[in-house]
């Protein structure tokens, strides 16, 4: 074996190819057939989309283990551990699992460069092709149509709600994205559209390659305690006295509809746990030394208005604090804008191990750009961390926010009071 150790895996893995990003199905695709990795014995749900993608997996997961079904699940990026990103049957793989796999890509691939994504991509895929299992729930990275996710034909395409993000991989609109993501349908297959205002060449892209489209609020809807929707037989199916999901509805409600377009039974199927399903990073409130900290990954515009509806939502007695950094391509201005009416006091931060995030000088304009007075500077999100914890009262509240880097910083410092292991992060 080329290395005995995962981290060593990894990193080498990191200076495989020279961009950190190509997209492309021809290259994961030859090794993927190389190792005859086709995932054709089981059922496959890929999920795409801006955002929500991550709650729709976790609830898809979560319902379909639920009805007795062996699920493997691939997702990205991971918080703390390189093994969250491939589960089966809810747990993380091993790393001696991951590490057998690696070599099987390294020796199947020759001389062939491969991302760091591209490898944990074909990674997942060929630790599902050897476990049996009934449903593989799989994330898509970027996009959809040129996603290593991609090789593998879906029977279940799910695209979750759609916002301008990654612009200069995916287009300048929510038209040309929402195109690039459509590109997980396939012919004669269901193709589920989770946000209630799509753009119109989710259904577009939809006639045109001949995929069976639903659209929720249409054809299918989770009102209160309610969903209703189609199964495989066209059937209207309905369940009611649902408890309030904890993750986002719109995700919620496309993963039900997925699970009645499966041709497997799913009576067994207990949506009782819908209010228990929890992801890390979405609205996660934690407790550090004492104060109430919510942490969540938005990153774009659609993504804060949601968390600052769910901010509002919920009752403070104190005040609201932020601990903010980004990208250096995001849109600021429509995130601070979001969530400005919410927010108390500013803390951002650089990060400088991070060349793609955005530098705390420039947070710093925008945020004055914004009338905003209280601002306080960091020099790296640990010591914004402590800082802020040592203004709170007891009624407040911070809120971390602006990257999944953002969030895995404070999660590790978290983890590490509690003597949890640790691991770098890549998104």
């Amino acid at each position: 074996m080329r290395f005995d150790k995962l981290q060593d895996w990894l990193q080498w893995q990191e200076s495989c190819h020279p961009n950190e990003i190509e997209l492309g199905l021809e290259r994961v695709g030859n090794v993927a057939k190389a190792m005859a990795v086709s995932l054709s014995d089981c059922q496959v749900i890929t999920v795409a989309g801006t955002n929500g993608k991550g709650s729709c997996v976790a609830t898809l997961n979560a319902l379909l283990l639920s009805a007795g079904y062996r699920v493997g699940c691939y997702t990205s990026p991971h918080f703390l551990r390189y093994n969250e990103r491939v589960m089966l049957n809810g747990f993380p793989v091993d790393d001696r699992t991951l590490m057998k796999s690696f070599q099987r890509i390294d020796d199947a691939r020759a001389e062939t460069a491969l991302t760091y994504f591209e490898f944990g991509t074909l990674a997942a895929l060929d630790i599902f092709e050897r476990s049996a299992l009934d449903v593989v729930v799989l994330e898509v990275g970027l996009g959809g149509r040129l996603d290593a996710v991609n090789i593998i034909d879906t029977d279940v395409a799910v695209v979750t709600s759609i916002d301008v993000d990654h612009q200069d991989w995916l287009g300048s609109d929510r038209e040309q994205i929402g195109r690039e993501k459509a590109g997980i349908f396939r012919v004669g297959k269901p193709a589920i559209s989770a946000g209630l205002n799509p753009p119109a060449s989710l259904r577009l892209a939809a006639q045109e390659c001949g995929a069976e489209f639903y659209q929720a609020g249409q054809h299918f809807r989770y009102d209160d305690t309610r969903w209703s929707g189609t199964n495989l037989s066209q059937q209207t199916v309905e369940y009611s006295d649902l408890p309030e999901p904890r993750l986002p509805r719109e995700s919620v409600a496309a993963a039900i509809q997925a699970i009645q377009l499966l041709p497997l039974p799913v009576a067994g199927t207990d949506y009782a746990i819908l209010n228990d399903i929890q992801l890390p990073g979405r609205f996660q409130q934690i407790n550090i030394k004492g104060k109430q900290v919510i942490l969540d990954v938005a990153h774009n515009p659609a993504a804060a208005s949601y968390l600052s509806r769910r901010l509002q939502s919920q009752v403070c007695r104190g005040q609201t604090f932020a601990l903010m950094s980004v990208m250096n391509d995001k849109d600021l201005d429509g995130i601070v804008t979001a969530l400005n009416a919410t927010i108390d006091s500013w803390f951002i931060a650089d990060q400088p191990n991070n060349n793609r995030a955005m530098l705390a000088s420039e947070m710093a304009a925008e945020l004055a750009q914004h009338n905003i007075e209280s601002i306080d500077i960091s020099k790296n999100i640990q010591q914004a961390c402590q800082r802020v914890l040592s203004l709170m009262e007891k009624a407040d509240r911070l809120v971390v926010f602006g990257s999944f880097f953002t969030v895995a910083e404070v999660l590790t410092l978290h983890d590490a009071q509690n003597g949890h292991h640790q691991e770098q992060h890549q998104e």
